[in-house]
């Protein structure tokens, strides 16, 4: 398995907080570790995030529109992100972004 190289910088105390969690717990064995798998986690909370699958669903559609693909690969291909959508949690995010919208027309105009 080939690795890649990334530095991160961490606010002093955030970097004591995983050092003393380290220390405490012995689940990691260094930060490095910890990192990674902190990573792999935020990808599969993103990954599993209806405004994420939102957005995948958007950019499909916009391909799509561009694309010579055949309507029963793109009606397969909604369908499956479909599935992935709780009604919900769609429902939920839409009303949560038409709050913050309006909060934001709000301010502008104050």
């Amino acid at each position: 398995m080939k690795y890649a190289s990334v530095s991160v910088k961490f606010p002093v105390e955030l970097d004591a907080e995983i050092k003393r969690f380290l220390d405490e717990t012995g689940i990691y064995t260094n930060k490095s570790e910890f990192i990674k798998e902190a990573c792999r986690s935020h990808l599969r909370e993103l990954n599993d995030d209806t405004a994420i699958t939102a957005l995948r669903l958007e950019q499909l559609l916009a391909q799509a529109e561009q694309s010579r693909q055949s309507d029963g690969d793109i009606d397969a291909e909604l369908t499956a992100l479909g599935e992935k959508v709780d009604a919900d949690d769609l429902e939920q995010a839409v009303d949560e972004a038409r709050e913050e919208t309006a909060t934001q027309v709000y301010r502008s105009d104050s």
